[in-house]
């Protein structure tokens, strides 16, 4: 397991990061990963049609678990609820602990803070992203004039989306939030309007970096959303924690 960097010091620690590759040479540990889970989401598990989509499902749901034991510092049987637009929560709460997890082709990830609700997105930089879509759905005018010129359209798709994504996940409405009032500029991607009952932009964080073959963004409204301390590790790591 390594430790990334200490990006800053707080009593408790703001924002913790907890990273975890996953590839098809982790499916002998499927079983394993399993074994770290409650029956529900053993049951969820099951019904992913392909292997590597199991495989993924249950190392993010591990890397949760073990994520939550290090913060609290003590192994618990966690217990998870979700509210009318699916948002997860700890049932019981604790010393105000928040958690948003994240799953994607190659990379599981889980961010916890005892300060607030948090958002975290990673998206491989393999997805072709869909312009007419993102066209209609994702982007405000603004975020398109910005894409007109751009070298690199994909990827910049890509960062947009995991960034609004974060946001999206930190204010917790699900799909009923309009996107596209969520609204970001510049080549890092900073926030510049949100729905007005979900302001000011002035009280939100947002941390965005390419990480390795993906996007990756953090979004928090309670402080700074950069990482604290951030941990990465490997499937077989997580299994010998």
């Amino acid at each position: 397991m390594a430790a990334g960097a200490i990006f800053g010091h707080s009593a408790p620690v703001a924002i913790q990061l907890f990273l975890c590759t996953v590839g098809p040479g982790d499916e002998p540990h499927l079983s394993g990963l399993l074994a770290r889970l409650d029956e529900a989401e053993r049951d969820r598990a099951s019904r992913f049609m392909f292997e590597r989509d199991r495989l993924t499902y249950a190392a993010a749901h591990a890397l949760l678990r073990h994520a939550l034991d290090q913060v609290a510092g003590v192994q618990r049987p966690w217990r998870f609820a979700a509210d009318a637009y699916g948002k997860p929560s700890l049932d019981p709460s604790l010393d105000g602990m928040c958690f948003n997890l994240s799953h994607t082709d190659g990379l599981v990830a889980v961010a916890v803070s005892r300060r607030g609700d948090i958002g975290v997105d990673a998206e491989s930089i393999a997805r072709a992203p869909d312009e007419s879509t993102f066209t209609n759905l994702v982007l405000a005018p603004e975020e398109l004039a910005e894409l007109e010129g751009c070298a690199d359209r994909p990827n910049r798709l890509l960062r947009i989306w995991v960034a609004k994504e974060a946001i999206a996940k930190a204010i917790g409405l699900g799909l009923s939030l309009p996107v596209k009032q969520i609204v970001l500029r510049g080549e890092m991607p900073r926030l510049i309007a949100l729905p007005e009952a979900h302001g000011p932009t002035g009280a939100w964080s947002l941390h965005s970096e390419r990480y390795g073959l993906h996007w990756l963004a953090l979004a928090t409204r309670h402080g700074e959303a950069t990482p604290a301390l951030r941990i990465a590790m490997t499937v077989e790591q997580l299994l010998a924690a």
